[in-house]
């Protein structure tokens, strides 16, 4: 595929997926519509069985709202579905509960796409200071303020464009429990180009719970597991851990979560780490081993 050439662009659709937030879908789609772009844009909310007053809140705005069922509900899915009904030359993946940080974050999200430097992109998340310390430091890892860092989250969904031509040469796959945003980066990696655009921020920040770590963390083994199992790809990397090497990473895990709690200053939640890497890792291959 050829790079977007004189900045042709017809529109932007935003496709916004989500289920019971009616904490944040206002705030979200408050954000959005006040965005200061020069490039007209839709947007398309996928809400997944609301029963919540979410529906209510999005019929305020001027999104066109459709609903799937909640039980054929995957990311995938969801964002197929949206995507479908999109009539953008570009698409814009936004989480219901990521709130733009400004008013230019749409023009700088998709701005290497228009000016044909790029063929997706994906912005900056940055966590809401003092609600959960645990996805601070993350977010921070993964998602600086400066540039792209190599590491094993170089894509996702919660925010990010690209040109719908990617998607009708591949679809979000429909089957996986999560981790569908970086199959499928993973999959178009070396035809197109991708650019971090740290600038194009949104706040993204889930309450600690234990629970909730330990249901993501067991969905993310299942959608590894899938991966590995319908493509072919390991994205471990090989490894089949030992007692011994699974003892050597979650040590490693331990002294680098310390290192940066302390940096950012969280040391009072050190004492929290074992126990939640240890639910985490403990869940994840619960996850890994139930798809066989």
């Amino acid at each position: 595929m050829v790079f977007i050439k004189d900045g042709n662009v017809d529109r932007v659709s935003i496709v916004i997926r989500c289920k019971n937030e009616e904490r944040s879908i206002g705030g979200t789609l408050e954000k959005i519509f006040d965005q200061k772009v020069n490039i007209p844009y839709e947007v398309i909310v996928v809400d997944s069985g609301s029963t919540d007053r979410t529906i209510e809140i999005v019929k305020q705005y001027k999104a066109n709202l459709y609903e799937i069922a909640p039980e054929s509900f995957t990311f995938g899915y969801a964002l197929n579905s949206g995507i479908e009904k999109a009539k953008g030359t570009i698409i814009c993946n936004i989480s219901a509960h990521c709130m733009p940080v400004h008013d230019r974050w749409l023009q700088e999200l998709i701005s290497p796409i228009v000016h044909g430097v790029a063929h997706a992109t994906f912005g900056r998340q940055v966590a809401i200071k003092g609600l959960n310390s645990f996805e601070e430091v993350a977010l921070k890892k993964h998602f600086p303020d400066h540039a792209e860092i190599k590491g094993r989250v170089p894509y996702s969904n919660a925010n990010c464009a690209f040109l719908k031509e990617m998607w009708y040469e591949r679809k979000f796959d429909e089957e996986l429990p999560s981790w569908e945003d970086y199959l499928w980066y993973y999959m178009q990696k070396d035809m197109y180009r991708f650019r971090y655009c740290p600038k194009a921020s949104v706040y993204h920040t889930h309450p600690f719970s234990l629970k909730a770590i330990s249901r993501r963390a067991y969905i993310d083994g299942r959608a590894f597991k899938l991966i590995k199992k319908k493509y072919d790809i390991d994205l471990l990397g090989g490894i089949c851990p030992t007692l011994k090497t699974k003892a050597q990473i979650f040590w490693n895990d331990m002294k680098q979560h310390v290192s940066l709690f302390r940096r950012e200053g969280y040391s009072t939640c050190i004492f929290l780490i074992p126990l939640v890497r240890f639910l985490a890792y403990k869940a994840y291959w619960n996850g890994y081993k139930s798809v066989k």
